[in-house]
Formats: structure tokens, C-alpha cells, sequence
């Protein structure tokens, strides 16, 4: 391709999606350290006491029950370090989703509502789908191929033939126009393989539930007895592994533990049957096949140890400075196009 090529590929797709990769570029930068920032915004509502006697599984959901009446657990996250709660999503009978986060030392109900009260579970959404389910998955999608198109067209658009590092020079002490779009050429040079590898990833996270059959299993009456009973049980099959989450769903529950000996989003998982808990299946962490334990790790950055969620947070940044400059360099040359005199036949 030439470089025209190259140019007005990136650019129509840049201009296209800039609003979308803002906000997947915002959203992903919180996410990578949800946890803090949660606990940050809101301490009342995120951050455990830590004065009486830690609760179950099973009783941290019937507290969420209990706060809000008509509603059925669909998921409840486990504390996740020293400081932090239990995290429960619910379902009414119409699909609408609330969620309640339980304080592990006593079981009280530190927050309970929708995604109002919880800005950080609002980002996982728009994130993940834009809070629109399946048509928001859908340009989830499109965004992650419109960003490795991006990256790509925009590295063809710049390879020098000789002499890469002259090339990516920013020359300080020109206009603030040509300096901007230096700096978009630069930052985008520089954090293409990067911007390559986290869109790929994503595409790749979203594209299954996207192409499943879309039809959601309706939660199940459970009780605290049933889940500590089948927590037990999971516990029995994985010994000294810890909780992670527990998903309800149709005649089944499933407990996920922690599997850190693969990484750091892995899960061993156990299938309990309902009403009358019994085991159905387990799969370890090391025998799995499920593409999303390999995948999340790189998209989030955590394979590369304690420094990846930093990288990322570097490239989430350049993300944003891209998606803003990107349209203000277009906004730029078309407001010259108009202000230029038109030559009058003669």
C-alpha cells in the first residue's frame, strides 16, 4: 500500500471510532486497579470493618437477599484482600441487575443498589459491552479491530527507509500544530505493538459471548445452606485453594478458586448439582482449554508480573492522548481547507 493508502485507512478509521477508544482507553485505566480505587471513592461502601466474626459464602448472600427483597444471586465475588467485601450480583424477575457489597467481618450491607453506586462495576459494563448488551459487545469488537487497524496503518503510514530514531524526533521549536502532530506520531509509534496486542486480546475476550446463543439461564432459589454446603464440597475437590467467586445459575452452581501456580486470573472450577448439592464436575486451572485464562492476563497486563498494570497504564494514556489528538489534527486541517481562497476560473 502507499502511504496515501495508509494515511486515509488510518484515518477513517480513527475518526470513526475515537469516541469509542476514549472510552474504552478511560474505562481500562480504571479497571486496572479497581480494587483501590473502589475503596478509594467509596470507603463506607468498599472497605471491610473488620470487627466481628467473618460470614460465609452463604451468608454474605442472604444478606444481599435481605437488602434487596425480590431479587436472586447471580454471582458473588469473594474478598479479594485484607480490606475488601463481598461482592454480590442480582437479578429480579424482568433481568434488572442490582449488587450489594457485604461486609466479610459480620455480614452487614455496606452498599446496595444499581450501577449508580457502583462507578467501578459501571466501567467493567461500558467496558465490556457499553451497558448495552449484545449491540454494545458488538462495537466492542469493532473497536478492537478498528485499533489494530489503526496501529497498523498508522506504523505503515510513518516506516522511514533509513534512520527510525531521526524519524520519530519531536522538533520542539516548531508551531504547536506541527508539534501536536508529531507528538500523536511518535506516541503512536511507540505504543503500537502494545496497542496491537491489547485489541487483539480484547476482540478475542468478547468475540465468544458474542457469537453464543445470547439466551441467559434464569437464576435459581438458592439458599445459605445450599451454598456453603456446595462450597464445602468445591473446597474438598481443590484443598486450601481460595475462593474466588461463585456463579448461580438454572440446576447448578459453580465455585471458582484461585489458581495462581498458572496466573493470575486463573481458576480451578467446580460444577455442584441443585437442589440437593452433589458434585457434577471439577477442571483444574492446568487442564483447562478455556481461551480467556490465557487471554486476560496479556490484555490486562498482569502476565508480565508487578510492573504490567503500570505499562498498561501508560498505554491506556497514550490511548486517550491518541483518541484526542487524532481528530483534533483532522479538525485542524479542515478548518485550513475552508479558510483558503478558491481559485477563480478564468
Amino acid at each position: 500500500m502507499s502511504r496515501l493508502q495508509w494515511l486515509r485507512l488510518h484515518r477513517y478509521a480513527g475518526l470513526t471510532m475515537a469516541l469509542f477508544l476514549l472510552v474504552q482507553a478511560l474505562t481500562g485505566a480504571l479497571l486496572l486497579y479497581r480494587g483501590p480505587i473502589e475503596r478509594l471513592l467509596d470507603p463506607a461502601g468498599q472497605t471491610s470493618r473488620g470487627r466481628a466474626a467473618l460470614i460465609s459464602a452463604g451468608e454474605a448472600a442472604r444478606a444481599a437477599n435481605s437488602a434487596m427483597p425480590g431479587t436472586h444471586l447471580i454471582r458473588l465475588f469473594a474478598p479479594d484482600s485484607d480490606r475488601a467485601t463481598w461482592f454480590a450480583h442480582m437479578s429480579d424477575a424482568d433481568g434488572r441487575r442490582t449488587y450489594a457489597s457485604i461486609d466479610p467481618a459480620g455480614g452487614a450491607v455496606l452498599r446496595a443498589g444499581d450501577l449508580t453506586c457502583f462507578p467501578l462495576e459501571a466501567a467493567l459494563q461500558i467496558h465490556y459491552r457499553l451497558l448495552t448488551g449484545r449491540a454494545g459487545m458488538m462495537v466492542i469488537a469493532l473497536n478492537g479491530l478498528a485499533l489494530a487497524i489503526m496501529a497498523v496503518s498508522g506504523v505503515g503510514y510513518w516506516w522511514p527507509r533509513r534512520n527510525p530514531a531521526k524519524a520519530l524526533a519531536i522538533r520542539w521549536r516548531l508551531s504547536p500544530r506541527l508539534v501536536l502532530r508529531q507528538v500523536h506520531r511518535t506516541l503512536g509509534v511507540i505504543a503500537s505493538g502494545f496497542l496491537i496486542l491489547i485489541s487483539c486480546t480484547g476482540f478475542l475476550l468478547v468475540f465468544p459471548d458474542l457469537a453464543g446463543s445470547g439466551v441467559s439461564v434464569p437464576p435459581a432459589n438458592i439458599s445459605a445452606l445450599q451454598i456453603d454446603r456446595s462450597v464445602t464440597l468445591a473446597q474438598g475437590i481443590f484443598p486450601g485453594a481460595a475462593l474466588r467467586d461463585i456463579r448461580v445459575g438454572g440446576d447448578r452452581l459453580t465455585v471458582n478458586f484461585h489458581a495462581p501456580e498458572r496466573n493470575g486470573r486463573a481458576v480451578d472450577g467446580v460444577a455442584v448439582a441443585l437442589p440437593s448439592p452433589h458434585i457434577l464436575s471439577a477442571m483444574p486451572a492446568s487442564r483447562s482449554r478455556a481461551l480467556w485464562m490465557v487471554l486476560l492476563p496479556i490484555h490486562t497486563g498482569e502476565f508480565i508480573g508487578l510492573t504490567g498494570s503500570a505499562l498498561w497504564l501508560l498505554v491506556a494514556l497514550s490511548l486517550i492522548a491518541l483518541a484526542l489528538t487524532g481528530p483534533l489534527m483532522w479538525w485542524h486541517v479542515a478548518t485550513q481547507r475552508r479558510r483558503a481562497p478558491r481559485k477563480v476560473p478564468t
